[in-house]
Parts: structure tokens; C-alpha cells; sequence
């Protein structure tokens, strides 16, 4: 190197002299920074590239196993009991709700809040909808399909509730007699009281007048088993049997047991329930049947009587029903029929163990529009209040509807 000169004698890109810029070789340069300059640039291009397609591959790799959605046609499935997240979720992909049935076990099991929802029935749910829109769709109670069947306060077991568990249910009301004529109420599910013989009869007053849901797959021994449950619940809650143990029910029981007291007191309910339907007369009505009873009367309740000629529509009876030799014309027995002829509801139930204080021995209504009834003691005052009814009858061309 030079004393006195800064630049290098070696470089070419400056002169040795002046240390100016050679304009050949800085061009010669360039050509070479730009060359390295877009070969970096390509470079980098790719790397984006394959960034780009591989984000996009994992996307979809994702998404494969989901429907995009919003939904297709709805189609109708059932849930089974007990069934695991995995379960449901193939019962979907068979469907094609869902396009995975993992990815649904998946879906469940990060949403807690929505699979502890899930219940066992029937639904209506969108096909190819994301999994996490079918278990929204499953804990919607929009979408379940129920089936709902109703037995109502005071039907006579045979025809009544046998034909409309058969048509809430579908089921047959042969098959539906066939099992109450071989299996006994207690193995049914009711309680140790009930009639232990495999015999319809041996049900009368025992299959609860309720509202309840028919499950998918019912059959005979499910429903009746459930609505045993209903009636043992209610008359547990009632402690109708303890209560039914104080009852006095005429010299002509003599050392009745309690579970004869119990199914004595349902007779009783049963009467009750076909006799009156205005709360108020209620625990009157029950009064009534057991001052009779502690006197050795018959009855003479036009209800009994109507079972007896197997009447459904209405409980008023002829001259000729009220000469029957049933057991159930209690215009002639001194005595409780054999059976209930109705199944009495909780308010029957209860009016029957909780009688209300008095000293009638008779009862009428005077009102049958409105259920007004008459309660006496004496039969005077009763054939007056029989004479309101008539006169009432008579009274317009729509009162005489109501009447015989």
C-alpha cells in the first residue's frame, strides 16, 4: 500500500489514484447483486408458497370431518338409553347429520355443558350440519319428538283405559288384555295390597288416570309397569295405606286385614270419583258410603250398579239394572262391591282416607249442570232434594239433557 493514499492499489472498483468509482466494473457489480438479489427473491416466493398450500392442506385435513353446513332435509332418529357420546355420534354419521362419528365423540366431549343435556328419545334433526350443531340440535327441546298418552279420572278398566293405552301407544288391546289376564298386579309393580292373582279385574282402580310419555320401543309390560309406578307414588305420598288402617268399614268386615282395609278404601275412592266431581263433595260423598256402611245399608249408589251393566257413557240405571243380582247393584248388597269400578284420581284418593265429619246418609245433585249437590240425613229432606232435581230436569229443553 502507498504512503499517502487511503485506497487499495488492489481494488478495482475505485481508482488507485483519485479513489473514484470505476463506472465499468461498479456496473459489472451490479449485474451480480441484482442476480443474487432475485434469486433470493424466488427463494422466498416458494418458501410463501409452500407455506400457503401447506396452511391450506391442514385446513383441510381439518374440515374433513366436518359437514360445512347450515344443513340439509331433516330426518327422524332415536336416541337409545345409556349411549355414549361415540354411540351417537355413528347413529349420526349413519344419518348423515354428522360426517364423523369421532369427531362428534370429539365435539362432546369438549362441550360438557351441552352433552350432560342429552337425553334418550326421538328427534328431528338437519342432516350435514357441523357436530357441534347436532348436539345443540339434540339438547333443543324443539326437536324431540314425544308421545304422549292420557288416562283419564274415572274409566272403568275394560274398555276404557285398555283401548286408550292401545291408542296412545299403538299397541293392541288384545295384547294389552292377554298380560293383565296372566300377570299379577304386584309383579306389575303395585303394591304389596293390590289383588296378587293374575286377573284383568284384579287391575280395576289401579292403572292411575295421568299424562304420560310414550317411549320409543313400549311395549305391553313397560307401560303398565309405568303407570303402577305413578299410582304407587301417589298413593305413597298420600300414605293412603297407614291412613286407610283407621277407617271403619261396617260390622259385616269382621278382622279385615290392612292390606284389605287398603284395597277397601279404593273402592271407596272409585265410587267417589264416578259419584261426584266438585271438590267440596268430595270427602262428603266418602262420609256418606261409610255411615251407610257402619249401619248395615246398602249403598244404593247408581254408579256400582252401572258397572254392573257395563255402562260407560252415563252412571243412571233402570228399575230393571237396580233389581240385578250383581254384587256390584249395591241397591240390594249390603256391602262394598267387590272390586273398584273406576279408577279414582289423587283427589278421589284422598277424599276416600280423610272423610269429612257429618251424619249423612244420603246425597243428590240438584244441579247437573253445575254439580250442585244435596247432603241429608233423613229421607224426607232427600226426596225433597230428589224433587229439585226433577223439577230442574224440567225446567228447559237444555237442563233435560243432562238428565235420564
Amino acid at each position: 500500500m502507498r504512503r499517502g493514499h487511503k485506497y487499495s492499489d488492489t481494488d478495482p472498483l475505485r481508482d488507485p489514484v483519485t479513489g473514484q468509482i470505476n463506472p465499468v466494473e461498479f456496473k459489472r457489480r451490479l449485474k451480480g447483486w441484482l442476480a443474487v438479489a432475485l434469486a433470493f427473491a424466488v427463494l422466498l416466493g416458494g418458501a410463501g408458497f409452500v407455506a400457503s398450500k401447506g396452511y391450506e392442506a391442514y385446513t383441510a385435513f381439518k374440515t374433513q370431518k366436518e359437514f360445512a353446513g347450515p344443513g340439509g332435509t331433516e330426518v327422524q332418529l332415536v336416541i337409545p338409553k345409556n349411549s355414549t357420546a361415540l354411540q351417537i355420534g355413528k347413529i349420526l354419521q349413519e344419518a348423515n347429520v354428522v360426517k364423523d362419528a369421532k369427531k362428534f365423540q370429539e365435539t362432546a366431549t369438549t362441550r360438557p355443558d351441552l352433552w350432560g343435556k342429552v337425553q334418550a328419545g326421538k328427534y328431528k334433526l338437519n342432516t350435514e350440519i357441523p357436530s357441534l350443531t347436532a348436539l345443540q340440535q339434540l339438547t333443543d327441546s324443539t326437536r324431540a319428538i314425544r308421545v304422549w298418552m292420557q288416562l283419564r279420572e274415572g274409566q272403568r278398566l275394560d274398555p276404557l283405559q285398555i283401548n286408550a293405552i292401545a291408542q296412545g301407544t299403538k299397541l293392541q288391546a288384545s295384547d294389552i288384555l292377554a298380560y293383565l289376564s296372566k300377570t299379577a298386579p304386584t309383579s306389575a309393580g303395585l303394591p304389596s295390597w293390590a289383588p296378587s292373582k293374575a286377573d284383568p279385574a284384579a287391575f280395576e282402580g289401579f292403572l292411575f288416570p295421568d299424562t304420560y310419555e310414550v317411549p320409543d320401543g313400549v311395549t305391553v309390560q313397560s307401560m303398565v309397569k309405568t303407570i303402577s309406578a305413578q299410582f304407587t307414588a301417589v298413593t305413597n305420598k298420600l300414605d293412603f295405606y297407614n291412613a286407610a288402617q283407621s277407617l271403619d268399614f261396617g260390622p259385616q268386615y269382621k278382622n279385615p286385614t290392612p292390606a284389605d282395609k287398603a284395597y277397601m278404601a279404593l273402592i271407596v275412592a272409585s265410587i267417589i270419583e264416578r259419584e261426584v266431581s266438585r271438590a267440596e263433595d268430595r270427602p262428603k260423598v266418602a262420609r256418606v258410603i261409610y255411615n251407610r256402611l257402619a249401619k248395615g245399608m246398602p249403598l244404593q249408589m247408581d254408579s256400582t250398579t252401572a258397572y254392573a251393566a257395563k255402562k260407560t257413557d252415563s252412571i243412571w240405571t233402570s228399575d230393571e239394572e237396580r233389581k240385578s243380582t250383581s254384587a256390584y247393584n249395591t241397591y240390594t248388597a249390603k256391602a262394598l262391591p267387590p272390586t273398584p269400578i273406576s279408577a279414582p284420581g289423587e283427589a278421589a284418593l284422598s277424599a276416600a282416607i280423610n272423610p269429612e265429619a257429618g251424619d249423612w246418609l244420603y246425597f243428590t245433585a240438584v244441579n247437573l249442570e253445575t254439580g250442585e249437590t244435596a247432603f241429608n240425613s233423613d229421607p224426607a229432606a232427600h226426596q225433597q232434594a230428589v224433587a229439585q232435581l226433577q223439577a230442574w230436569c224440567s225446567a228447559s229443553p237444555d237442563n233435560k239433557k243432562f238428565c235420564p
